[in-house]
């Protein structure tokens, strides 16, 4: 799904990259540090841990892929973001993400969201992805990012966004790409 991304975080820079399938225990350890809150998030409050297998599965699945927000320098950084997109048969995407707890608010979600976008652009028409409606920070990203936001047709708990991939609006494109 390409090279990475290089994006100004702060004093810092973050990479979003693919992860590999050899890194689904990498995955798996990241969902396992998140708070109990966090994952209810991510998970739309059903799942707790995530199994190697299960990681892989999101990694390296058919139809599928996931990016890894890094922090810090080459061999030295630490994951601090995940985001998996799976598409569909009808020419959409969903995506799921999450930023660990230590890290959220500083731009790493929407840094995700704007690779995600990019990368799953050439061969989706839109992305989407349920949010639960009291996770106000995730549905503040996706207003920010230009998500319309409905309500969910499979649970009341739910927030369905989504958002036209063609063409990427300039507010969800990174700062800088590597080459």
């Amino acid at each position: 799904m390409g090279a990475a991304d290089h994006v100004a975080l702060g004093a810092g820079f973050l990479i979003i990259r693919p992860l590999a399938a050899e890194e689904a225990p990498l995955l798996a350890s990241h969902v396992a540090a998140l708070s109990p809150a966090s994952r209810h998030s991510r998970f739309l409050g059903g799942v707790n841990l995530i199994s190697e297998a299960e990681a892989l599965r999101l990694v390296a699945g058919r139809d599928v892929f996931a990016l890894a927000a890094i922090a810090g320098g080459p061999g030295e950084g630490v994951m601090v973001g995940e985001a998996i997109c799976a598409f569909g048969s009808d020419g959409r995407a969903e995506f799921a993400l999450s930023v660990a707890d230590a890290w959220q608010g500083r731009g790493i979600g929407r840094a995700l969201v704007a690779s995600l976008a990019r990368r799953a652009a050439p061969r989706a028409a839109l992305i989407h992805g349920e949010v639960l409606a009291g996770n106000r920070r995730m549905l503040a990203l996706a207003a920010r990012a230009g998500f319309a936001a409905g309500v969910s047709r499979s649970d009341p708990r739910l927030v369905a966004i989504s958002r036209p991939l063609r063409p990427v609006p300039a507010a969800c494109r990174p700062l800088h790409r590597a080459a």
